[in-house]
């Protein structure tokens, strides 16, 4: 198996902005890390697994679009070390589906086998969404309310120029509000959901604001703040 890794994002604009950061930021050989982009939310995604259980999640991605095909030609899943998934919860999305949601998190819960899946609140513009009150911030989980449209004077617009203090305060902030959610000093993804679902979506119809991409950054590196000091520029 190659030492490469597979990042699927749900889109491929904000998304995109991200991680070009976060290859700076974090990735001394970004050379390894192939990106593609599903181009529509992880309820469909699932559907197409589901339909058939021995569907290759990069003949899936291939058939997207013409930038996947181009990226992973002649490759197959086991070209990848590991794969991670960055998708929204979306809740108003047409097909979602909190039973979908937990399913994906217990079939994409090892980046070095079907892949690892990070789960943006309400979606990926989360990242940008550290008000005062984070601790407490929450957003309505089934409706449309034009999130990207309530976030135009967020401080962190130009995703592509997050600088490693304010990726620390990023993701510091997202930690911090997942621990004080989970009563765990180590959340998963799995245990995120799951007090979504006990302590917001079904009581509340809310979402705790938290963004799936610190995660992956805390997940991979054993001390992020090291990889932050590394990369900075002397």
């Amino acid at each position: 198996m190659a030492n490469a890794m597979l990042c699927v994002f749900e889109g491929a604009r904000t998304e995109k902005q991200i991680f070009e950061n976060i290859k700076k930021t974090f990735f001394r050989d970004s050379s390894v890390i192939c990106t593609v982009y599903y181009g529509t939310d992880i309820y469909q995604l699932w559907k197409e697994l589901e339909e058939d259980e021995f569907l290759d999640l990069t003949e899936v991605l291939r058939e997207r679009n013409p930038n996947n095909e181009q990226a992973l030609a002649e490759r197959t899943r086991d070209d990848f070390s590991e794969v991670h998934l960055f998708f929204d919860y979306d809740g108003h999305a047409t097909l979602a589906n909190d039973e979908i949601i937990s399913k994906m998190l217990a079939l994409f819960n090892n980046e070095t086998e079907h892949g690892k899946l990070y789960v943006s609140y309400p979606m990926i513009e989360a990242i940008k969404d550290i008000p005062a009150n984070f601790i407490s911030h929450t957003v309505p989980a089934k409706q449309n309310i034009h999130y990207k449209k309530i976030l135009e004077k967020s401080p962190y617009q130009n995703l592509r120029l997050l600088s490693h203090a304010q990726w620390k305060k990023i993701i510091e902030a997202n930690l911090e509000k997942a621990i004080a959610i989970t009563s765990d000093d180590r959340p998963t993804q799995a245990s995120i959901f799951t007090k979504q679902k006990e302590d917001y979506i079904d009581p509340k119809g809310e979402v705790s604001v938290l963004s799936g991409i610190p995660f992956f950054i805390i997940d991979y590196f054993e001390d992020y703040t090291q990889h932050l000091s590394s990369q900075e520029t002397p």
